[in-house]
């Protein structure tokens, strides 16, 4: 789980670098202060959307009923019940 959530981490912060990028070319005058913590907001929403993204899969393959281990299909059918 923390390397799902180190992944998405290193995703957020990569978009954090992007956005920043984009505010350094514009006219736009933001503070270093604000960059930093959007920075770290961006890194630290990454990292839990990662993480509970893996517990829930985790959650998945451990549960017993058979219904979370069955594929389904994408076309037709009635639900996961047909």
């Amino acid at each position: 789980m923390l390397c799902a959530g180190l992944i998405t981490g290193v995703g957020g912060l990569a978009i954090a670098s992007f956005l920043r990028s984009i505010v350094a070319h514009t006219p736009l005058r933001v503070t270093s202060h604000a960059l930093f913590w959007s920075t770290v907001v961006l890194a630290g929403f990454g990292a839990v959307a990662g993480m509970a993204v893996e517990a829930v899969r985790q959650l998945q393959e451990s549960n017993p009923e058979p219904d979370y281990h069955r594929r389904h299909g994408r076309r037709g059918g009635s639900g996961p019940r047909s």
